[in-house]
């Protein structure tokens, strides 16, 4: 999530959301109207979100990018 500021909004479609197994798999929760949930996971060289970051903008592209030039490794 380098170069992506806390607070930054995303763009969501549904209004449907996961619950992740363990707290650290969460990478971000969003909260929205008051409910707080988990919008983007990850485990190992695995990441997922539950935002569209094609269509989030500035944010989603740097999210993209960051992805595009991952090399799988998590930092501890």
């Amino acid at each position: 999530l380098a170069g992506v500021p806390d607070g930054a909004e995303y763009y969501f479609v549904h209004s449907y959301h996961i619950i992740p197994n363990c707290e650290g798999e969460i990478y971000c929760q969003t909260d929205y109207e008051g409910e707080v949930f988990a919008s983007a996971v990850g485990e190992g060289n695995l990441f997922a979100t539950q935002f569209h970051p094609e269509k989030s903008g500035e944010v989603g592209l740097a999210i993209l990018r960051n992805f595009l030039t991952w090399d799988g490794k998590v930092e501890a």
